[in-house]
């Protein structure tokens, strides 16, 4: 039960003053860089129901893969979504058995951070981009626009700590400017030699038996 519940939150759920435009930021510069990358990522999904926060750990390759592995709460812990590149699988830790869930698609990605740089790229010209200073060091946010013109994910923003090289925060937001998805980063690393077993559910499933 808890699994078909999970798949249904990742499909239908999935200030700073500004000083100034920048025609290209050392974020944007590192996220272009980026082949891979691993995170703990604390995912919290909002609705008119309330809100559901899923810890998790994020592994993502910039050929579109991912896996995203549940951590808590505990009625989630052990669940696994994996896109091997064709199809999206859904693995439970411990249980022998695999769904499949469908193909890739937007919404489903959205919590990823090659999601957010994949749009940002793409309206790369007209998407904002500011940095401004706050105690500590500087931040910069940016923006783009989530393509399909979809009412509840319409856009989205990155908050990347200049000073320490990472991203910290992607918010989505829906047609109205209200959060929808609040993904809150940690442990970033960059360009990490991540197997590609890591992105078969059938691999995965051999190492557990």
């Amino acid at each position: 039960m808890k699994t078909v519940y999970f798949t249904a939150v990742l499909l239908v759920l999935a200030t700073m003053t500004g000083c100034g435009m920048a025609k290209k930021s050392s974020a944007q510069d590192v996220l272009s860089g980026m082949e891979s990358y691993s995170a703990r990522a604390e995912v919290t999904y909002i609705s008119n129901k309330g809100e559901n926060t899923c810890d998790t750990v994020q592994y993502a390759k910039k050929d579109g893969r991912y896996r995203i592995d549940t951590l808590a709460p505990e009625e989630y812990k052990g669940i696994s979504v994996i896109y091997d590149g064709k199809l999206v699988w859904q693995t439970v830790a411990g249980e022998k058995y695999k769904i499949k869930v469908a193909s890739n698609n937007t919404e489903r990605a959205l919590p990823l951070l090659y999601s957010f740089w994949e749009n940002h790229s793409r309206s790369a010209e007209d998407a904002a981009v500011t940095t401004s200073a706050r105690p500590g060091g500087r931040v910069t946010v940016l923006e783009a626009d989530i393509p399909g013109g979809s009412r509840t994910f319409a856009a989205e923003k990155l908050w990347f700590d200049e000073e320490k090289g990472v991203p910290e925060r992607l918010v989505v937001f829906n047609d109205e400017g209200k959060e929808k998805i609040v993904v809150k980063f940690a442990d970033f690393k960059y360009n990490e030699n991540i197997e590609d077993s890591v992105f078969s559910p059938i691999e995965q499933s051999k190492k557990e038996e």
